[in-house]
């Protein structure tokens, strides 16, 4: 991996020059004890002051340094440690209190238009559209536009039909079932359609769903979206009223997404977590999951409980 890049710095990097307890998550893809001895190799000669175990594939490390040299240490780990996915942030860190995650390619392993798109065969004309919108290489609401336009005259019950067939990523059931036991407010937000995402938010217990809706006559799509269109703007905004409306800021929230229509709403949270994902938030995010899965943020989040 590249050296990161001075936009990728987090947010506690420029609050703090003193010396201070930081909390190092380590979430590893086998068991964390093998890693770890890579792990203490990079910290050298900073001060360890605790461990605690979260099962066989996770811990928390607290050290004590100084901000520029937890961020020296994490892009370092970044480079050490390639099937482990870690996270450096301060112990005083504000406890979190929402929670709010896209769902194509995020709660669910798959695009949820695309995979409608493929039933229908009409895959090669729509995902080469989703995929340059997701990258942050074309506007996502003429994106959508032209792909629901692409569908029109489909039956609606196309949408229905793919939730039964639907892949939850991985971790994703365990995350919202931690997040609530820990009195976390969680809002599911997609740029996708509410035929799926409402059936997915409540199987799996959000609290509150934002969505896109189609414009549908006889039961068939009219190849219109209605207004307004859930895109980068919009999830930001769903994030500071849902903060707001709970007496909570910015900092006190968490946001997962994967493509370059989450990057506002991660960015401004408190803990923005990248969630496999596309370059352009990845750039832009030092909390990232790419080697392991959904269940790895409830420790960044540090809302898991130890051994």
């Amino acid at each position: 991996m590249n050296a990161a890049s001075e936009e990728e710095a987090p947010r506690w990097l420029r609050r703090s020059t003193s010396r201070q307890a930081f909390v190092a998550t380590v979430c590893s893809d086998g068991p964390v004890d093998a890693v770890l001895s890579v792990f203490y190799d990079e910290v050298g000669d900073l001060r360890i002051r605790a461990r605690e175990s979260f099962g066989s594939n996770a811990c928390a490390i607290t050290l004590e340094c100084v901000p520029e040299e937890a961020w020296s240490l994490q892009q370092k780990l970044w480079r050490a440690l390639p099937r482990t996915d870690v996270y450096l942030q301060p112990r005083d860190s504000v406890q979190i209190r929402l929670l709010i995650c896209d769902m194509d390619m995020t709660i669910v392993d798959a695009e949820s238009l695309d995979e409608v798109a493929a039933e229908l065969g009409m895959a090669e004309r729509i995902e080469p559209i989703t995929r340059r919108a997701m990258l942050g290489e074309i506007d996502f609401d003429g994106a959508l536009r032209e792909r629901i336009a692409m569908l029109a005259g489909q039956p609606e019950q196309a949408f229905h039909d793919l939730v039964g067939r639907l892949q939850l990523s991985p971790g994703a059931e365990q995350l919202i079932a931690a997040a609530k036991a820990a009195g976390v407010y969680c809002v599911l937000v997609s740029g996708g359609f509410a035929q799926v995402a409402e059936p997915v938010a409540k199987r799996l217990g959000f609290d509150a769903v934002y969505c896109n809706h189609l414009d549908i006559e006889g039961g068939r799509l009219t190849g219109k979206v209605r207004s307004p269109i859930v895109n980068a703007d919009y999830k930001l905004s769903v994030l500071q009223r849902a903060a707001r409306s709970r007496g909570h800021g910015l900092a006190a929230c968490c946001a997962i997404g994967d493509g370059a229509n989450d990057l506002p709403m991660v960015r401004a949270a408190g803990l923005g977590i990248a969630y496999r994902g596309k370059p352009i938030l990845r750039r832009a995010n030092a909390c990232r999951i790419d080697a392991t899965d959904l269940a790895s943020a409830i420790y960044f989040m540090r809302i898991g409980k130890a051994d």
